[in-house]
């Protein structure tokens, strides 16, 4: 069975009384007429043909998801059974299927999605629903209204996102106003480009809510601070900013910090700046070498090279010759000298044949 609400349950009894009485009239109106002419009654309207019960209407998948959902309804756990409700009414799209999921929905103090089913279930019921159930509908409209405000919303950019405690309910422009329940809502508009704006306001319920917001265009920068001597010109990707000391907004990512002196050795460095974060750089330079004092390590250096130079060449002058060999033998004598290159022999007359 469906769990409806306490005034739908109410106007159902009435209505099925008045259904009984109804069948009485018709069953001796056909009595009579069939002692009088014998003669078939006409069919009863299909208005006074009881509904059949959720439970015998179900089937299959959509059956055992409507069970599960009675069970956790009875336990309180209404979170889950709307969960399971929902899933019948996608198996089965059968609309009073509806009345159950309004019902977990209510007592969630979710109105303005009460409302919402309430009105889909007029939609989609038709001749399911009597009269006496779309006026007990439109009963619990009017009630719920009183636990329900309407945000009139203006956002300074097109095509930004609306969330209401994180649910997206619509894109600007809106073309209705937004629902809210009754409590503190967080409301909230969103567009790439731009910083989310934010506001959380108590509802009360009621009444009409007007608000709007401005997004901000994002600017992805930080800061940089940068300290040096009183005479120190400070630069930023080759553009002086200051002398001493420089602070100032930097687009975010790497930039190149050069400072300068005269006298002084340069300071260079690479920098990277983050979104809205500052950054702070102590710069000292260092003296640089006298002109004179680099002549004369350039001379020492020098004089130290060349007197290198003059010892590895006497080493190889005054590096004694290789033992020459002497081969005798008569009439000549073969003389070689060792070495990895060798000449041409010599050939002397000895001996008798001279």
């Amino acid at each position: 069975m469906t769990l409806p609400t306490p005034a739908t349950a109410r106007a159902r009894r009435a209505s099925t009384g008045r259904l009984a009485a109804a069948a009485l009239v018709a069953a001796a109106l056909a009595t009579a007429g069939h002692a009088a002419a014998q003669t078939p009654p006409p069919p009863a309207p299909a208005a006074a043909v009881a509904a059949r019960p959720l439970a015998e209407v179900l089937t299959g998948p959509a059956k055992a998801e409507y069970e599960a959902g009675r069970i956790l309804f009875r336990d309180g756990d209404h979170a889950n059974a709307i969960i399971k409700f929902e899933h019948a009414y996608e198996l089965s799209r059968e609309p009073r299927l509806l009345w159950n999921v309004a019902l977990c929905q209510k007592n969630l103090k979710r109105y303005t999605r009460m409302l919402a089913t309430v009105q889909k279930l007029l939609d989609d019921a038709g001749p399911l629903l009597s009269a006496q159930d779309r006026k007990d509908a439109a009963e619990l409209i009017d009630t719920i209204q009183a636990f329900v405000s309407r945000l009139q919303l203006t956002v300074s950019e097109d095509g930004a996102a609306i969330f209401v405690d994180d649910q997206q309910v619509g894109t600007t422009p809106l073309r209705a106003p937004v629902l809210l329940d009754v409590g503190a809502r967080k409301i909230r508009a969103s567009k790439k480009g731009f910083k989310d704006a934010t506001v959380v306001r108590e509802i009360t319920g009621g009444d009409a809510v007007a608000l709007s917001l401005t997004l901000a265009r994002e600017i992805h920068r930080g800061r940089l601070a940068v300290s040096a001597g009183p005479e120190d010109m400070i630069a930023i990707d080759g553009k002086i900013v200051g002398r001493a000391r420089w602070e100032g907004p930097v687009p975010s990512g790497g930039h190149t910090l050069r400072v300068t002196a005269p006298g002084m050795k340069t300071h260079q460095a690479e920098v990277m700046i983050v979104d809205d974060q500052a950054r702070h750089f102590q710069v000292t330079l260092t003296p640089q070498p006298k002109s004179g004092e680099v002549e004369r390590w350039l001379w020492i250096g020098g004089g130290a090279a060349l007197l290198a130079g003059a010892i590895v060449g006497a080493a190889f002058l005054y590096q004694p010759e290789s033992p020459v060999d002497g081969n005798a033998a008569p009439g000549s004598i073969q003389i070689a000298s060792h070495g990895a290159a060798r000449g041409p022999a010599l050939a002397f007359p000895f001996g008798a044949s001279r």
